[in-house]
């Protein structure tokens, strides 16, 4: 079992977000990125494969950008928001120090000077994708700014590109605690969104991260 990582395009700065309240994400905000892996680096249009397990991966780099939300809640970049791995990354002993998806998250992370939103649930899409052709996910992180703990998370999701082509249509994703484990305040955990086979041409329609929109259609958790 492997997990491997691709970038879109060339980028990468974490920017723009769609909170629970709604509102739509762009990218913007130029910044160069790079990482290390264990095995050899790829360079431009690449697949890559993943399943949560060991840590070998295939690292791309490359420049996207993510703009800011239309929302009109102010952004947060006071404060560093740590990232935090899924529960079934942990039980596999993936951590932040060993597995180089979750580092190249964390860079970008770092690197985003708006992240998160005060008082609200955000998401950001991190402009990476797991997986090959006919099985991938997309890469997002969920950013919580509110003072309560989150877990068995149903989140509804769109996603598609400016000029309406669709890549998530409502989708509806389960993050339990058994798998995903609890979303603490003022943290960020990745979240890897499963892509339709027949959706995926839209994904890979535009290099521009300017051309794809997402929003938080639903949205209910059990408090911790």
């Amino acid at each position: 079992m492997k997990k491997i990582l691709i970038l879109l395009g060339t980028v990468v700065v974490l920017a723009g977000c769609d909170l629970i309240g709604g509102g739509e994400t762009t990218p913007s905000s130029e910044s160069n990125s790079s990482a290390m892996s264990s095995s050899s680096a790829t360079s431009t249009e690449t697949m890559m494969s993943s399943e949560l397990a060991s840590s070998e991966s295939s690292l791309v780099s490359s420049e996207e950008s993510i703009s800011s939300s239309s929302a009109s809640s102010e952004l947060i970049s006071d404060m560093e928001i740590p990232l935090v791995p899924q529960k079934m990354e942990l039980d596999q002993n993936l951590t932040l120090e060993n597995d180089s998806v979750l580092q190249e998250i964390e860079i970008r992370m770092k690197e985003s000077k708006d992240l998160g939103i005060e008082n609200d649930v955000a998401i950001h899409f991190t402009g990476m994708y797991l997986g090959e052709r006919g099985n991938m996910q997309a890469i997002f992180i969920i950013v919580n700014r509110m003072d309560m703990a989150m877990t068995n998370i149903n989140i509804t999701i769109s996603f598609s590109t400016v000029n309406g082509s669709t890549i998530l249509d409502k989708a509806q994703f389960y993050l339990t605690e058994e798998s995903f484990g609890v979303l603490e305040p003022d943290t960020a955990m990745p979240m890897y969104l499963k892509i339709q086979p027949e959706n995926e041409e839209a994904f890979f329609s535009t290099s521009n991260m300017d051309d794809l929109i997402y929003t938080i259609d639903e949205f209910d958790f059990e408090e911790r």
